[in-house]
């Protein structure tokens, strides 16, 4: 089904013939193929998308950073929305010679390939941080003056939502109750927020393509939720495999803010929160319970300078 809708969309966007076609990955939002074409750019990623809104975000967001930073993402051909003729909705797109990098095993990599490859990734945020904004909130309705205008109805709504999941059990309700903590001095948290600048929103390692061979950065894939937001709101992305060291090398590259770590676990669990509601998942999962712990312990640190 997905190749004989693949094969149509091709001919009719690019006038191409396929030559082959692999399935090469599968993540929340769709499946993903590699593509070989009979003529330029002989080679494409088509992603098949479940739902129009999340195809119709994400050729937005691509295009929206693509035209403002060159931070590796893929190129937009063509988008298709599901018609009689092909019942799909896809997106074809440059291809990024490369795995996610959660798929290489790191400590085994050359300490030069493996810090060439951090700095790469570092740089990049760098990069992105260059473009700044003079109010914050999502880009197509950026009209807050302040960051915590914008970040504090999102995260009473997370507290909300978890709210309706103390049924879960116990691991829910310790969730709730450090959010419910974070939140209490949550205006003082954010008080040191920066300028607002445009993010990723999801630049964690399996989103970030490396080449398998050379360790080499090749791109980044799947942008979502774009906002011009605090230039720190990014970086909890980076400390989720913190064995590889990006967090902290960024902290090395980047002067950071009294609370960035503080901000950087609380942000970093409502947002978990958040994508739990989004996929209809749990909030009581083992993980979700160790990010709240390390965000207890970053407000345990701080006590009484926070609030």
């Amino acid at each position: 089904m997905d190749e004989i809708g693949i094969r149509g969309a091709i001919y009719r966007y690019l006038r191409a013939e396929v030559v082959y076609c692999k399935r090469i990955g599968r993540g929340a939002s769709g499946r993903v193929y590699k593509i070989g074409l009979n003529r330029e750019p002989f080679v494409l990623a088509v992603k098949i998308v479940a739902g129009v809104e999340f195809l119709e975000k994400e050729v937005f967001a691509l295009r929206f950073i693509g035209d403002r930073a060159d931070i590796g993402l893929p190129k937009v051909y063509f988008s298709h929305i599901a018609d009689e003729e092909i019942p799909l909705n896809m997106i074809g797109m440059t291809y990024l010679d490369g795995v996610g990098a959660h798929k290489i095993a790191w400590p085994f990599v050359g300490r030069k390939k493996r810090d060439r490859f951090k700095r790469e990734v570092v740089e990049n945020v760098v990069r992105l941080r260059s473009v700044t904004n003079d109010k914050y909130g999502k880009v197509t309705d950026a009209v807050y003056d302040e960051w915590s205008d914008y970040y504090i109805p999102f995260a009473k709504a997370r507290l909300e939502f978890l709210r309706t999941r103390r049924c879960e059990g116990r691991k829910a309700e310790y969730i709730l109750n450090i959010l419910e903590k974070a939140f209490s001095h949550i205006d003082t948290i954010l008080s040191d927020s920066t300028l607002p600048t445009l993010i990723h929103g999801d630049y964690w390692l399996p989103n970030i393509v490396v080449n398998r061979k050379t360790k080499e950065f090749a791109g980044c894939v799947d942008p979502f939720n774009l906002m011009y937001a605090d230039a720190e709101y990014e970086l909890f992305t980076l400390m989720q495999f913190p064995r590889l060291g990006l967090y902290d090398l960024y902290k090395q590259t980047v002067p950071t803010s009294r609370y960035c770590d503080l901000k950087s676990r609380m942000y970093a669990l409502f947002s978990e929160v958040y994508w739990c509601e989004l996929l209809g998942h749990g909030v009581g999962r083992i993980y979700i319970v160790q990010m709240a712990k390390a965000l207890e312990k970053e407000l345990d640190k701080f006590g009484g300078r926070v609030g």
